[in-house]
């Protein structure tokens, strides 16, 4: 009786508990642990943040570079005849003066400093200051697409109001369409497309054109392209990201080209080349060219954002993006700037 009794003394007093002094440090290590854990998921968290933002950003870099680099080096092309100045016969507000907006000498390739802006089809079609971020660039390009590229059936008389194509169903009344062999070139409007069994034909009557004769009777050596203008340039989408567009010609219409989301500002510098040997002697700006048909290259700077707030610091700084200073609003976006420069393929040959 005495023994149990001791035995279960002395068993009570040998069991042990936590002071609260050890509660407390066990704790305080628990929350360094944690604390250390979540660092380290944010730390990770931002770091795959910025990583996929610049991802995007150089992405959306190299898809801008392409679009303009695609359609520059196709600039002022007219067939195996890019070397002149293809004949413009078209007149679609019938005041007896060809149209000066398909002007190849002037709009294969023209350029633009902001506040000014341009001509893009009609006095009606031209960009406006709503759609065009300040401080940003222009380049206006012109050209026959070797997409819609078909050859005559047979000769055709200069005379002769009709061309016939094998049947393509592509083009359509309205079209502004070039035709062209290694000698000349015409532009013209057409007036009327009629796709039979096996050939198109196309009219192109003086209701759209000073007159329903080209500068030349067309054999089958020749080919009808269709002809694509563009505007290229920088505004601000339905929410507001500043984007990459491009306004171009549809049949007698415009179309409107949201492309690259974040580029933010697009600056362009034209070789010019002084000398007539191919080479451009300057870099200059749109507005300070003598004459367009002598620029033989375009240099591109674009500044690029992330769609996105992604850093952790606001980011305050400037870029020189070529000739110009762009002071972005001061946020968390990560920015970057692309170069590159063009050589125009049409104005380098003979």
């Amino acid at each position: 009786m005495n023994h149990g009794k001791h035995c279960s003394t002395t068993c009570i007093q040998s069991q042990h508990g936590m002071t609260l002094v050890e509660i407390l440090v066990a704790l305080a290590l628990s929350l360094l642990l944690l604390a250390g854990v979540m660092e380290i998921m944010l730390s990770s968290k931002q770091a795959f943040r910025i990583q996929d933002g610049l991802s995007r950003l150089q992405e959306n870099a190299r898809f801008a570079m392409q679009f303009l680099s695609e359609d520059l080096r196709m600039a002022g092309y007219s067939g195996c005849s890019s070397a002149r100045v293809p004949n413009n016969i078209v007149d679609l507000d019938g005041d007896g003066v060809a149209d000066d907006v398909y002007d190849f000498a002037q709009d294969g390739l023209i350029g633009f400093e902001y506040p000014a802006l341009p001509i893009i089809l009609t006095a009606t079609e031209s960009l406006t200051p709503v759609e065009v971020t300040p401080n940003t660039d222009i380049v206006v390009i012109m050209y026959g697409s070797p997409a819609e590229s078909f050859n005559l059936l047979g000769n055709l008389q200069a005379n002769n109001a009709n061309i016939q194509l094998p049947r393509t169903d592509v083009f359509a009344a309205g079209d502004v369409l070039l035709i062209s062999d290694c000698s000349t070139a015409d532009i013209f409007s057409a007036t009327n497309v009629t796709n039979g069994s096996s050939r198109t034909t196309i009219a192109h009557a003086n209701n759209n054109n000073l007159d329903n004769r080209l500068s030349k009777a067309y054999g089958t050596d020749a080919t009808v392209m269709g002809l694509i203008k563009a505007a290229y340039y920088v505004g601000p989408n339905a929410v507001g990201i500043p984007s990459l567009y491009r306004k171009r010609m549809v049949g007698s219409g415009m179309q409107v080209e949201e492309l690259v989301e974040g580029v933010e500002s697009m600056q362009l510098l034209y070789g010019e080349d002084l000398d007539a040997d191919g080479i451009p002697n300057r870099y200059i700006p749109a507005d300070a060219v003598g004459n367009f048909a002598n620029v033989v290259s375009v240099r591109i700077g674009l500044l690029l954002r992330t769609i996105d707030e992604v850093d952790r610091q606001l980011n305050t700084n400037t870029y020189n993006v070529l000739d110009e200073t762009v002071d972005p609003a001061d946020d968390r976006r990560l920015r970057r700037i692309f170069e590159t420069t063009i050589m125009l393929r049409n104005r380098n040959i003979s």
